[in-house]
């Protein structure tokens, strides 16, 4: 019994050893840990992208469609009121681009240039990057908003003329406003919106418009751990 007890004794010591040999590396690694970090700090991790974003304009459409496929607007002799409200409407909205074209001409010229991208679609370079001041860019966006918007009028009356589709009328009644309205040029000019330059590219498909990626943060340096040793030493001997 009593060698048994003695060998108890030197297992419980043993282990007791172990445990605080184990605690001390532990706390050494901790300390060790703490002080590299401080040397070497981590780099900042990358800021997520955010949501693409949706607009009305991309809504709306299918609202539209769902209640025309349950109501008959022609049945219901609400034709010639459709006729009328997209000649109305596409008159406003010329109406409106001209009240636009004059603010733009109206701005001042404060001679910096904007690094304009080249645009792509279809994997196709469609312009190449150019420099541009504001009032050229704007000039450029608005022509091609405002071809767009005549060019959209006067295919669609084409087609309501020859076929007498009545939903096309209808959108383009709903869309050609909405699409005015949320324009980067009519509420930079018009709603005063802090709007910048140069504007996101739209899809080709309407599909919802990703957010710009936020710029790139540059990670710290990181020093070499020899260089540091290096440096210690020399301090110590000075």
């Amino acid at each position: 019994q009593a060698s048994i007890r003695a060998w108890l004794h030197l297992f419980d010591s043993g282990w007791a050893t172990l445990g605080v040999l184990f605690q001390g590396a532990v706390m050494s690694c901790d300390s060790n840990c703490e002080h590299d970090e401080g040397e070497h700090p981590k780099a900042p991790e990358p800021a997520m992208p955010g949501m693409p974003s949706m607009k009305l304009s991309q809504i709306l459409p299918m609202v539209v469609m769902m209640g025309l496929g349950k109501w008959d607007l022609d049945q219901m002799g609400y034709r010639r009121h459709a006729e009328v409200g997209f000649v109305i409407a596409q008159l406003v909205c010329l109406a409106v681009l001209g009240w636009l074209y004059t603010k733009i001409e109206g701005q001042p010229e404060d001679g910096l240039k904007i690094q304009v991208p080249e645009v792509k679609q279809m994997g196709q370079v469609v312009s190449p990057p150019i420099d541009q001041t504001k009032k050229e860019y704007d000039t450029a966006k608005f022509k091609e908003q405002a071809k767009q918007a005549v060019m959209g009028a006067v295919i669609l009356g084409g087609v309501y003329y020859k076929w007498e589709y009545l939903m096309p009328l209808v959108l383009q009644i709903l869309m050609t406003p909405l699409q005015l309205y949320e324009s980067p040029l009519f509420q930079l000019h018009i709603l005063k919106y802090d709007i910048k330059r140069p504007f996101p590219t739209a899809s080709p498909f309407g599909l919802p418009s990703a957010p710009e990626a936020p710029p790139a943060v540059a990670a710290p340096a990181v020093a070499d751990p020899a260089a540091v040793k290096d440096k210690k030493k020399k301090d110590k001997n000075t």
